[in-house]
């Protein structure tokens, strides 16, 4: 049964979407690759169906440039049209992740064998619990009052950016993401979108807290550097519960030296981005 991998772009061209993509294309990954593409121009659209991947699209312009209009942000919207892609389809794994600053640096799939085991889902952790990281806790708050923030504030956080998983239930997963995120406000001023409370929100509950394998950084399986990463790491201290990933030559790696599968946030990291981006441009 094939694999596959999914993202969602609006509005970025090929100068943003190339590390995602030919990051992809060099680690080893032999499923199917997906792209939907709300806006677009269509040089990108061209180059990105020439890198392998099948394009999703909704209109075109006159000129041939993609183009769509809805005021649902895209980080909330996408699990829609993710979901209406998957519901005639059948995979073994699904991978959706953020497209402009994440990187795959090694094969995905070589990671979920090993390490899924009877799980169904798989998130990777920011090593930082609700009440200690101030945008997470402000956009939990936001997105859903004081209640569920308060049944939340002492629970890890995990990055909505990195999603994997078996696809009979990542496929309602996506679904009750998008549905949830409906009750809220779709934009949280200073604290981005909801997709992320909610993602944490449903996992924390059964039957998902049961069946989710809630990943350690320390595991390799996606540094999420916007928490754990060498320009944030010394404002939260002994408020990270794990070691911070190390930079060794071009890969990013555990406190260990073991290589990550993905790198997410890897733009916040100046240095780093240099390096990240000279390997995959």
């Amino acid at each position: 049964m094939n694999d596959l991998i999914i993202g969602c772009s609006t509005n970025y061209d090929w100068s943003k979407l190339k590390y995602w993509i030919n990051s992809i294309n060099k680690s080893g990954f032999k499923g199917e690759k997906v792209m939907l593409l709300m806006n677009c121009d269509k040089d990108t659209v061209q180059k990105i169906h020439d890198a392998g991947f099948n394009i999703i699209g909704f209109r075109q312009d006159n000129d041939g440039n993609l183009i769509y209009q809805s005021s649902i942000p895209v980080h909330v919207e996408r699990f829609l049209h993710i979901h209406n892609f998957l519901k005639d389809k059948d995979y073994r794994y699904v991978i959706t992740t953020d497209v402009k600053d994440v990187v795959f640096q090694q094969n995905p799939i070589t990671w979920l064998e090993t390490h899924m085991g009877y799980k169904q889902i798989n998130v990777a952790s920011e090593s930082i619990r609700y009440e200690d990281e101030d945008w997470g806790s402000n956009n939990l708050m936001k997105s859903f009052g004081p209640l569920i923030h308060s049944h939340n504030r002492d629970r890890l956080i995990y990055n909505a950016g990195t999603i994997s998983g078996k696809f009979d239930t990542m496929l309602p997963l996506f679904l009750n993401i998008y549905m949830l995120c409906n009750g809220t406000s779709h934009y949280i001023e200073g604290g981005g979108g909801p997709d992320q409370a909610a993602l944490n929100v449903l996992l924390n509950m059964k039957p998902y807290r049961d069946i989710t394998r809630f990943t350690a950084s320390e595991e390799g399986w996606a540094a999420q550097l916007g928490t754990t990463g060498p320009q944030v790491a010394h404002k939260y201290g002994d408020k990270l519960i794990e070691k911070c990933p190390i930079l060794v030559d071009d890969m990013v790696c555990t406190s260990e030296g073991k290589p990550f599968a993905l790198v997410h946030q890897y733009d916040r990291v100046p240095e780093w981005k240099q390096i990240i981006e000279n390997k995959y441009k």
